[in-house]
Formats: structure tokens, sequence, C-alpha cells
């Protein structure tokens, strides 16, 4: 998929007595000069949101593309993956949290450009370029200049996205991108306490992909207590099942990290959930 660019978007307003408001996701930061906002990347730098560690990576690494998981596109192939730090989001249950939550991080020369990364995933044969392990939406600025060398160098680029961002950013975003794996966090009332966010527009972010022609998988972690899981697996089979019933669904096992150290797995709730979520849906995956 290839769209016309326009990127016209200005990530930070000034407001008042030094501050600015970050425009780029539902929090709306306010920040004073040298403040970081919700996301731990995104600083008030002279008066712009500035992302201060944009391009350095957490980790750079050629995977299948299935472990994103994307299962349904350039099946059997590689990517080149590439991951940064900062996150939006504070799940409780987050495995990367020490590079999603990290604070007050000195910049390293351990970054790379997006002509860089293009260079690498041709040398490895890499049909295509992702950004996961943190929230990518983050790196807005580098993430549209990486998209358009993927669509200059004849790559696809892919997604691994909480897509908690703004309408106006999303469909900049979603015009440089090629394929997503969009997570599924709960209904309105479970995402909000389980990622600490206080609006829920998850829904319409996914519509809008959707609508824009963007190949679309979502995970969906189960870290519902059992008499939650149906209700939830109901809720998302209906609205997933509204826009296409095709979209594949990963339901994913949570492991005891961050704030659910003490978080034990129950194995029936994977069966449960794929046997409930197939009434809606017709490709329903477990990841084990």
């Amino acid at each position: 998929m290839t769209l016309p660019i326009k990127c016209n978007f200005k990530i930070s307003e000034k407001i008042n007595e030094g501050k600015i408001r970050c425009n780029l996701c539902p929090h709306f930061c306010l920040l004073k000069d040298g403040q970081v906002g919700k996301c731990h990347a995104r600083h008030n730098i002279a008066g712009e949101s500035v992302h201060v560690c944009l391009g350095e990576t957490s980790s750079v690494a050629t995977e299948p593309l299935a472990k994103k998981p994307i299962r349904h596109y350039l099946e059997g192939t590689t990517t080149l993956t590439y991951g940064g730090f900062g996150c939006n989001l504070s799940c409780r249950f987050c495995e990367n949290n020490c590079i999603s939550q990290a604070e007050n991080r000195e910049i390293s020369n351990n970054a790379f450009s997006p002509d860089q990364l293009v260079q690498i995933a041709k040398i490895y044969n890499c049909p295509s370029i992702t950004m996961s392990y943190n929230e990518p939406i983050l790196s807005y600025e580098f993430l549209i200049q990486l998209g358009k060398k993927c669509q200059e160098n004849g790559l696809k680029f892919i997604l691994k996205t909480n897509a908690f961002v703004n309408k106006e950013p999303w469909a900049d975003i979603c015009r440089v991108t090629d394929s997503m794996n969009i997570d599924w966090k709960g209904s309105e009332e479970k995402f909000k306490y389980i990622t600490g966010a206080s609006e829920y527009v998850l829904p319409d972010r996914i519509k809008e992909a959707y609508d824009l022609g963007i190949h679309l998988e979502t995970s969906l972690p189960l870290y519902y207590q059992d008499d939650e899981l149906e209700d939830e697996m109901k809720i998302v089979g209906e609205f997933l099942s509204s826009i296409d019933k095709e979209i594949p669904c990963h339901l994913l096992t949570i492991q005891p990290s961050y704030k659910y150290e003490d978080f034990v797995f129950n194995p029936d709730d994977m069966d449960r959930a794929k046997d409930i979520l197939s009434r809606y849906m017709s490709n329903v995956y477990s990841v084990i």
C-alpha cells in the first residue's frame, strides 16, 4: 500500500509561562522547560516537544515476521525489527518495562538513521522493517522518515503498536505504514485500569487504520479474571467482526512481570478465550 504522504501535524503547542502541550497522544502532557511527558521519552526542550533519544536503539534484530505476531502478511519472511525507548501507557503486566518505562535516560551513541536501517534490511534480505519492543509512535518524526525511506526502497513498513495516539498524527502514520499489529487491551474500563490511561481511543484508531487499507492484525493479552473473560472476548469479537471477521487475532499469555509479578496464568483461559472469540472471528491463534 502506498498513499500520498502529507505531514503537516505540529506536535507541540505553546501555552504560557514557558509551558507547552504535547499533542501526539491523548495524554496531552503539559510540560515545563526540561520536563518529560508520561511517555518517558518526549521532553520540552526550548519550547518544543522533542524525543531526546530519537533513533537510539534498545534492540535491532532480524526475526520471523510471525513473531510480531503477524501471520497473514509477507508469510514466511523475516523482518528487521528496530526498537527504541519509552511508552505512553504503563501496562501492569509489561514484560519490556526496562525499556518502556525507563526514566532519565542519557543519550548514547547507539543510534541508527532511517537510511542505515534500510541498508541493513537489504543486506539481510528482509523485505520489511518493523518498529516494535517499545511504543513506536513516540518517535513520530523518525517513524515518518523511516516509513518514507521504506517506500522509496521497495520495503514494507510495519508497526507493533498500542495505537494510543491522536487522530491527526495517526493519519500521518497510517500513510507510511503497510501493516500493523495493534494491541487490544480490553474494553474501556479494563483498558483504563491496566494501562493507566484516562482516554479510550483504541476502537477509533483500529477502524481508521483498516479503512485506510492497512493490513491489520491484533494481539489480545489475557490478563482477565475468570468471571471477566467471556464478557471481554464477546466485546472484542463483536467489535472486530463488525469491521472484518477475517482480521487475525492473537491471544497472548501473560508472564509474571512489572506490577504483575505474582500473576499466575490459567492455561484453561487460553482455550476458553479461543473458543469464545472464534464464534465471531475466523482467524484466532494461541501464542504461548
